[in-house]
C-alpha cells in the first residue's frame, strides 16, 4: 500500500474516500449560497472586464458593447471551490496545515472569474461563436487555475511537513 501518495504522506484509498465525502458535503452547504453569489461574481467581473473595455453591470448580468453575459448559479465556481476545499480537507492533519491552504482559494476563484472576463473579451470579437467561447473558456482556464493551487498547496504542505 503506498503510504505517500501525493507526495504527502497518505493512504491512497484513505485519501479517495475522504475527498470524495469532503465534496459531497462541502458542496451541499455552499450550493445553496450560489443564487446569492452570482451578484458577486457578476460585479468582480465587471470590475475586471474594465481594466480591457468598457462595460457594466446590474445584478447578475454583464454588459458589453452588444453582449449581454447572465451570470448564472454554475458561474460561480461554487463546484470548484468545493473540489479545492475537499482535497485540502483530505490532505491536512491539522488546522495549521488547512489555514496554510485556504489563501490559495484566491487562485481558484481568479480563474473562475478569468474564464468569465475571457468569454466576455473574445465573445465580442467571436459573437457567432459566444457559445463555444464560453464552452471553451469553462473547461479549461477554471480547471488549469484549480490545478495550480492544488499543486502550490502540495509544495506548501510539503515544507510544512519537512521543517
Amino acid at each position: 500500500m503506498n503510504k505517500n501518495y501525493l507526495g504527502v504522506g497518505i493512504n491512497k484509498k484513505i485519501f479517495i474516500l475522504m475527498f470524495i465525502v469532503y465534496i459531497i458535503i462541502i458542496y451541499s452547504i455552499l450550493k445553496p449560497l450560489e443564487n446569492y453569489l452570482v451578484f458577486t461574481v457578476a460585479y468582480h467581473s465587471c470590475l475586471l472586464l474594465g481594466i480591457f473595455t468598457e462595460v457594466s453591470y446590474y445584478g447578475d448580468r454583464i454588459y458589453l458593447n452588444g453582449i449581454n453575459i447572465e451570470v448564472i448559479a454554475p458561474c460561480t465556481g461554487v463546484v470548484f471551490i468545493s473540489i479545492y476545499l475537499a482535497l485540502i480537507l483530505s490532505l491536512s492533519r491539522d488546522i495549521k496545515e488547512v489555514l496554510a491552504g485556504l489563501p490559495l482559494l484566491v487562485v481558484v476563484y481568479f480563474g473562475n472569474l478569468l474564464r468569465i472576463i475571457i468569454t466576455g473579451i473574445f465573445g465580442k470579437i467571436f459573437i457567432k461563436e459566444i457559445y463555444w467561447v464560453h464552452e471553451l473558456a469553462g473547461y479549461l482556464i477554471t480547471p488549469i487555475f484549480l490545478v495550480i493551487a492544488a499543486m502550490m498547496y502540495l509544495k506548501i504542505l510539503s515544507k510544512i511537513r519537512n521543517k
